[in-house]
C-alpha cells in the first residue's frame, strides 16, 4: 500500500510526494543500474516513466502499455493539479516487436536524456574497443609464444611417435609375455584349487584350534590369577630385599669389626703361639723330670721289697733297721723336695694336663701300695718285743711324714684337676679364635 509522505519540490509545475513501494533485490538493483546509466535518480526514472517519456523496450516483456495524450511537464490544472488534457492508457497483452528505427535526437522518437546515455554507451564502447585491441596486442604476443610452444610440441609429438614405435615393439613382447603368463595362470588356477582344499583343511584345523583357544584362555585366565598373585608376592619380596639390604648394611658394618677382631685375634694367637712353643719346651723338660720320677718310684718300689726282707730279719737286726729308717727319711726328704719341684712343674703345665693325671694316679696307686706295706711293717714292729725306743720312735715319724706326704699327693690332684679344667677351657677359646680367624 503507497504512503504518502512530505511533498518535495521539483521542475514540474506540481509538487512530488514520497510514496512507499515494495521490491524485490533483482528489481531494485536493475531500478539504480538504470538510473545511473540514464544519469538521473530513482524517483525521476519513476517519474518519467510514469508519464511515458522513457519507454523500456524488451523482447520478453509480457505486456506494452501504451500512452495517448501524455501530459505535459508544466500543464497542470489551477483547481486539483491534474492534467487538463485527457490521457489514455491502454494496457497490450503480449509480446510486442521492437522498432528499429531510431529517431534523431531531439524529435519525438528520442529524449535529449536518452541519446545522452546512448552517447554515454558509445563512449564506454570506443573505451571497451581500446581495451580490446590492448588486449589482441597481447593476445598476438602470446600467439608468437604459443607458435614457439606448438613447434615444441611437434618435436615432443615426433618423440612421442618414436616413443610409441617403442611401446609397439615392447607391446608385441609383452603379447607373448602374456602368453607365457596365461600358461602360467592356468597352473596358478590348478595351485589355487590345491590351495582351495588345503584351505577347506586349514578351516577345520581352525575348529578345533578354536577349542583348543578357549582351553588356553581359560589356562591363560588361571595363569593371569596367578600372575597376580606373583605380583604380589614379589611386592613383598622386593620389601623384603629392601629389609635385608639395610640388615646386610648393618651385617657389613659389623663384619668390619669382626675382621678388626679377628685382626686383634690374630695376633693374640700369635702370641699363643709363641707361648705354646715355650710350654712345648717347658713340657719337655717336665716330661724328663716325670721320667726322673717314675724311676724313683721304681726305685721306691724296689725299697719297699727290701724294707720286707728286712722286716722279716727285724727282730735280730733292730740296729739295722734304725739305719733304714734313717734312710727311708732321707728318702722322704728326698721325696718331699721333689713333691715341691713337681708343683712349681705342675704350675707352668697346660698341654699335657692328661698325662700328668695319669701319672700321679700311678703314684697315688704306688704311695697307697706303700702305706698298706707301711701298716703291715708298723704291725710287725708292734708285735716286735725289741727294748729300744728310738726305732718306734722314727717308725712313727715316718708314718707321719707318709701322711704328710698323702696329704700333699691330695692337694697336686686337686691342682692337676683344676689345671685340667683350665687347660679344656684353654683349648676350646683357642679353638674359637682358630674359627674365628678362619672366618
Amino acid at each position: 500500500m503507497a504512503k504518502k509522505s512530505r511533498k518535495t519540490s521539483s521542475q514540474y509545475s506540481e509538487g512530488k510526494s514520497k510514496v512507499g513501494i515494495s521490491l524485490t533485490p533483482t528489481g531494485i538493483g536493475l531500478l539504480t543500474q538504470m538510473a545511473q546509466n540514464t544519469g538521473l535518480s530513482r524517483s525521476e526514472l519513476i517519474e518519467r516513466i510514469a508519464r511515458g517519456n522513457i519507454a523500456i523496450a524488451c523482447q520478453q516483456a509480457s505486456m506494452t502499455i501504451a500512452l495517448e495524450n501524455p501530459p505535459e511537464a508544466k500543464e497542470t490544472s489551477s483547481n486539483n493539479g491534474t492534467t487538463t488534457s485527457q490521457t489514455k492508457i491502454q494496457v497490450i497483452e503480449g509480446k510486442q516487436p521492437l522498432q528499429a528505427d531510431v529517431s534523431e535526437p531531439g524529435g519525438s522518437g528520442v529524449s535529449q536524456e536518452d541519446y545522452q546515455s546512448l552517447q554515454q554507451q558509445a563512449q564506454q564502447q570506443v573505451n571497451l574497443i581500446e581495451d580490446l585491441q590492448q588486449k589482441l596486442a597481447e593476445q598476438k604476443s602470446q600467439t608468437a609464444e604459443q607458435t614457439e610452444s606448438y613447434q615444441s610440441l611437434q618435436q615432443q609429438a615426433q618423440q612421442q611417435a618414436n616413443l610409441v614405435k617403442k611401446l609397439q615393439k615392447q607391446l608385441a613382447d609383452q603379447k607373448s609375455e602374456t602368453a607365457e603368463q596365461t600358461e602360467s595362470y592356468q597352473s596358478l588356477q590348478k595351485q589355487a584349487q590345491e590351495q582351495a582344499s588345503l584351505v577347506k583343511k586349514l578351516q577345520k584345523q581352525l575348529a578345533d584350534q578354536k577349542s583348543e583357544t578357549a582351553e588356553q584362555t581359560e589356562s591363560y585366565q588361571s595363569l593371569e590369577q596367578k600372575a597376580k598373585q606373583q605380583a604380589s608376592l614379589v611386592k613383598k619380596l622386593q620389601k623384603q630385599l629392601a629389609d635385608q639390604k639395610s640388615e646386610t648394611a648393618e651385617q657389613t658394618e659389623s663384619y668390619q669389626s669382626l675382621q678388626q677382631q679377628a685382626q686383634q685375634q690374630a695376633n693374640l694367637i700369635e702370641d699363643l703361639q709363641q707361648k705354646l712353643a715355650d710350654q712345648k719346651s717347658k713340657t719337655a723338660e717336665q716330661t724328663e723330670s716325670y721320667q726322673s720320677l717314675q724311676q724313683q718310684a721304681q726305685q721306691q718300689a724296689n725299697l719297699i721289697e727290701d724294707l720286707q726282707q728286712q722286716l722279716s730279719e727285724q727282730k735280730s737286726l733292730a740296729t739295722e733297721q734304725v739305719e733304714s729308717n734313717q734312710a727311708l727319711e732321707q728318702q722322704a726328704q728326698q721325696q718331699s723336695n721333689l713333691v715341691k719341684k713337681l708343683q712349681k712343674q705342675l704350675a707352668d703345665q697346660q698341654s699335657q694336663a692328661a698325662q700328668q693325671v695319669e701319672s700321679n694316679q700311678f703314684l697315688q696307686q704306688q704311695t697307697q701300695e706303700q702305706g698298706h706295706r707301711i701298716a703291715e711293717l708298723e704291725h710287725q714292729l708292734s708285735e716286735q718285743q725289741s727294748p729300744a725306743n728310738q726305732p718306734p720312735e722314727s717308725y712313727e715319724s715316718l708314718k707321719q711324714h707318709n701322711q704328710e706326704q698323702e696329704d700333699r699327693i691330695a692337694t697336686l690332684q686337686k691342682q692337676i684337676t683344676e689345671l685340667k679344667r683350665w687347660a679344656t677351657l684353654g683349648k676350646a677359646e683357642l679353638n674359637k679364635r682358630r674359627s674365628r680367624r678362619l672366618f
